[in-house]
């Protein structure tokens, strides 16, 4: 059974990743170096250039890869993994497996539409992204300034010691 579900949950996270790569591909119905391995790796031909950005139009796409090619690799990509997933089950629970593979393929194929449908917020919000992602909470070389007074005489905190220096009263 753990075997089972190591193949299982390879094959969930798999799904997952595919659909975030799919969806960072920029322009729209382009490719970027990642989807092509990708692709290439599942053994599916990508679209041609000139069929690219028609197919995002006819299934009202706002960002991503085209749809059609985003669903052949999500195909191939369970398709490779099913014998895994299924190899070592009884063949009742087999049946189960392989219909709730389907399930997750359904439930990817209608996710990756459902968002690269959706609108795209552009301007500082992907900039904001990008800085968020690089800030390292602690790393910072300038000292940090805590501006703190004493409750009884009103004396600025100047030392580390949460004693006041000029009423001797604790902060």
């Amino acid at each position: 059974m753990a075997a089972f579900l190591a193949a299982w949950g390879e094959v969930v996270s798999g799904v997952s990743a595919l659909v975030d790569e799919a969806l960072d591909v920029e322009p729209l119905g382009g490719t970027t170096v990642s989807w092509s391995a990708v692709c290439a790796r599942e053994r599916v031909a990508q679209l041609p250039d000139e069929e690219r950005l028609p197919l995002c139009r006819l299934h009202q796409q706002t960002k991503g890869a085209p749809a059609p090619e985003v669903n052949a690799v999500l195909e191939a990509f369970v398709a490779h993994r099913r014998v895994a997933v299924l190899s070592t089950l009884t063949e009742a629970q087999r049946e189960v497996a392989g219909a709730s593979l389907a399930t997750l393929l359904e439930h990817a194929v209608a996710h990756y539409a459902k968002a690269s449908a959706a609108p795209v917020k552009r301007g500082l919000f992907k900039h904001a992204k990008v800085a968020a992602a690089k800030h390292q909470y602690g790393t910072s070389s300038r000292p940090e300034v805590y501006v703190m007074e004493c409750p009884s005489c009103r004396g600025p905190r100047q030392q580390e010691a949460l004693v006041c220096v000029f009423c001797g009263a604790g902060l």
